[in-house]
């Protein structure tokens, strides 16, 4: 049989052909303008980073909440990025207790410059003076405690931290001990201010020299530790404006929403089925801080669970919010979530340290009723309602 084709269907599937042509052309164009398409709404501002701050934008996030159209955004954007990037760049490495850098003085300089003054920053010597403040208040935060974090550390990073566990080891267990009575004993440390200059001098007595030696510690004395996230994100908070309007958090569950209007949402944590599950949204109206604790690991990998076995076989929970006067565990808290309206963050996670240093279930929940009384919003889910 012959085929024939007639001259019509040459022609339209010639205009189909181009049509379909066009048609791909258009849609191309329009993908490729597409990407780089911004719509009104939050947006993530990365801080441009150096070799000095590489990981900076993991540690520290900041979402932005953008009107306008398309160009509007990616032109603020690019705005926000150049306003911020020098003012955290600064403070990360203002409150860096292990590095320094050139130009310079930090809190790593004042524990290698021991017994000198060194004029710092006014947002470093405004972080100093409140640390300090609240380490002698006694009541869970030590901003000299930093061989005891440092030794905790050691362990929560190992891949099989079993056997070095203090439950298991009693080498390590005496040696934490001892490293906590140590650092506990705020005779050994000296925070001097001289406000007219605007300097420090850090020092360390003769006792707690040997004791390093004795027990070849080389960690920094000076640390901010557990608070230092929470001073890093006010100070940036504070350089930008108090009225700028987004939100800055880390991945372990901090945050500080510096907008006026509008609600965000934060979600509260519980210990369910053997894991920290998210369960509840609070939406927050203006302006508020909040820091969340999880004793099983949220966002950080400064966590793991020691299963004992046993009569009394249990699980231990092995995190950064020990007590710093003794480097144990209360075991009362698996989460807890501390809230201010006001925006201290700082005192949120101050708080939520206080609580892990209480050791019955009744004192937990007592404190956590008068700070409450005080304004705050305050969560928290006990270790028992896991077993």
């Amino acid at each position: 049989m012959k085929l024939e084709v007639s001259s019509k269907n040459i022609k339209l599937r010639a205009i189909l052909t181009a049509v379909a042509f066009v048609i791909a052309v258009v849609a191309f164009t329009v993908g490729i303008v597409n990407i780089g398409h911004k719509d009104p709404g939050y947006h993530l501002i990365e801080a441009k980073v150096d070799k000095d701050t590489i990981l900076l934008n993991k540690e520290v996030g900041f979402k932005y909440w953008f009107d306008g159209s398309s160009n509007d955004i990616k032109h603020g954007i690019n705005d926000l990025t150049a306003a911020y990037s020098p003012v955290i760049s600064a403070v990360y490495k203002e409150l860096d207790h292990q590095n320094t850098y050139e130009g310079v003085v930090n809190i790593a300089t004042l524990n290698r410059s021991r017994g000198q003054f060194l004029t710092v920053a006014p947002e470093l010597y405004s972080v100093l003076k409140d640390a300090y403040r609240l380490t002698l208040e006694q009541r869970g935060y030590n901003m000299f405690a930093g061989a005891l974090y440092s030794e905790w550390k050691s362990i929560l990073i190992l891949d099989e931290p079993e056997d070095f566990d203090p439950a298991n080891n009693p080498d390590m267990a005496g040696r934490i001990a001892a490293i906590a009575a140590e650092v506990s004993d705020l005779s050994n440390f000296s925070l001097e201010f001289d406000d007219a200059g605007r300097a420090v001098r850090f020092s360390v007595s003769e006792r707690y020299e040997r004791f390093c030696r004795e027990y070849e510690i080389d960690a920094p004395a000076l640390d901010l530790n557990l608070l230092k996230n929470a001073y890093m994100i006010e100070t940036v908070a504070s350089g930008l404006g108090l009225n700028e309007n987004g939100y800055l958090y880390t991945p372990e569950g901090l945050v500080l929403n510096m907008r006026q209007t509008g609600t965000l949402g934060y979600d509260l944590y519980t210990y369910e089925n053997g894991s920290d599950t998210v369960y509840s949204t609070v939406n927050l109206e203006g302006r508020f801080s909040g820091a969340t604790f999880t004793a099983s690991g949220m966002g950080s990998y400064y966590h793991y669970v020691l299963s004992t076995v046993g009569s009394n076989a249990s699980n231990l929970y092995r995190h950064l919010y020990f007590n710093s006067k003794t480097g144990s565990f209360s075991d009362i808290l698996m989460s807890a979530t501390v809230i201010s309206m006001d925006g201290n963050l700082v005192d949120d996670v101050y708080q939520t340290i206080i609580l892990n240093t209480f050791g019955t279930e009744a004192e937990v929940a007592a404190y956590a009723a008068s700070l409450e009384k005080d304004g705050k919003l305050v969560s928290y889910i006990f270790q028992s309602a896991g077993n």
